[in-house]
């Protein structure tokens, strides 16, 4: 099920290898014959050939509102996007980060979640990466980044450790199963498990493991006003280390994204906020399913976590979703909670990062110290 929840960021296998290949033999000739230009940030008007060497690097087509938003839509004191021009001025290279702010030891830092290295299919094995991304890591440390936090591909190989990547901790996915007939019936190719009598029976058990509170409400919004900005207020301490999860995150994340129409829902006990989930349904020919980005409430207040997750599973037990997709990190809290709620451990990849500014505290190496969830990343 989990092959369905695509990277943002077009990181998995390509799609269309043929038509790619094809592509780079027909330019291959051509470009051979070019020498690269030095490495440059980005200027206005890139988008277009950035978008397109996005499809001929993964597989896949974003829009340029969708590259806008997720590269120009946070405010940077530093460049966060680089490139390197063929001397005809193709982009052949880019990387790239989206700027965040961070709740670190009870101060605010800004960090980069890198995203996109990609390279054209003719100028691969030339070591632009390799020469380029410390030129950027080094702006960046200038600029004032404190750590670069990433997912580097796997097909980096050593190169990782070159150019400074070090290992975290582990990210899961997790899935909560809500039709588990109709999973059956797909993963054993048996059509007559889709009419067995176990999807209610086993979403009464799980849900029964949740403890509702009365007296927290939900609502879904459209915009984030200052409700979230006060829930963050409380939820700070959670961690030491966290994104800076206020109203500014949760209008860009979520209600600003144009690729993916997210479902936000504030959630309020007395009148005061105390926390909200961000999820949204990814439809396909073959399935749907539903994906948890990001929920978040002080992390004591185990009523209305349950609630939260008990009203949204309840709501998508009215669409089409035959599961709902996850991301925590082994061995946490939350990670444990989820576990108890019915969700179900599925692949995981390493979250590692490059530090940046000197005197960082020695726990951050500690999953224990970070609040993090999906939304972190350009995963979901």
């Amino acid at each position: 099920m989990t092959a369905m929840l695509k990277p943002m960021t077009g990181g998995e296998a390509l799609t269309d290898g043929e038509a790619l290949s094809a592509t780079a033999t027909a330019t291959a000739t051509a470009t051979e014959k070019r020498t690269e230009a030095a490495i440059r940030p980005y200027r206005a008007g890139d988008e277009a050939a950035l978008v397109d060497l996005f499809y001929r690097s993964f597989g896949h087509r974003i829009s340029e509102d969708h590259w806008r938003w997720k590269l120009r839509g946070r405010p940077s004191t530093v460049d966060n996007v680089w490139l390197v021009p063929s001397t005809d001025g193709h982009p052949v290279f880019h990387y790239a980060g989206i700027p965040n702010r961070f709740w670190l030891s009870q101060n605010q830092v800004t960090s980069m979640l890198a995203v996109d290295a990609m390279t054209a299919p003719e100028c691969r094995r030339r070591g632009l990466l390799t020469r380029s991304v410390p030129t950027i890591h080094s702006a960046w440390r200038e600029g004032g980044i404190a750590f670069v936090l990433g997912l580097p591909n796997n097909q980096w190989g050593s190169r990782t450790r070159l150019l400074g990547w070090q290992t975290l901790f582990p990210l899961q996915w997790l899935i909560r199963p809500l039709r588990p007939s109709s999973l059956l019936s797909r993963h054993l190719r048996l059509s007559f498990l889709k009419h067995l009598p176990v999807d209610a029976p086993w979403n009464r058990f799980f849900q029964g493991r949740l403890q509702q509170d009365a007296s927290v409400h939900t609502q879904r919004v459209g915009v984030a006003d200052e409700a979230f900005d006060r829930i963050w207020e409380r939820c700070r301490g959670n961690s030491m280390c966290s994104t800076i999860r206020d109203r500014a995150w949760v209008q860009w994340r979520f209600l600003a994204a144009p690729s993916r129409k997210y479902v936000v829902t504030l959630a309020h006990r007395a009148r005061e906020p105390v926390g909200y989930s961000a999820h949204c349904l990814i439809e396909t020919e073959q399935r749907t399913a539903a994906v948890l980005a990001e929920m978040l409430t002080e992390k004591d207040d185990i009523a209305a976590r349950d609630t939260l997750l008990h009203e949204l599973i309840e709501s998508l037990l009215e669409t089409p979703a035959e599961a709902l997709a996850t991301l925590a990190v082994p061995g946490t809290a939350q990670f444990r909670w989820l576990r108890g709620a019915g969700f179900f451990p599925r692949r995981a990849f390493s979250v590692e990062w490059v530090p940046l500014m000197a005197g960082l505290p020695e726990a951050m190496r500690s999953a224990h110290s970070w609040n993090l969830s999906g939304a972190d990343f350009d995963v979901v």
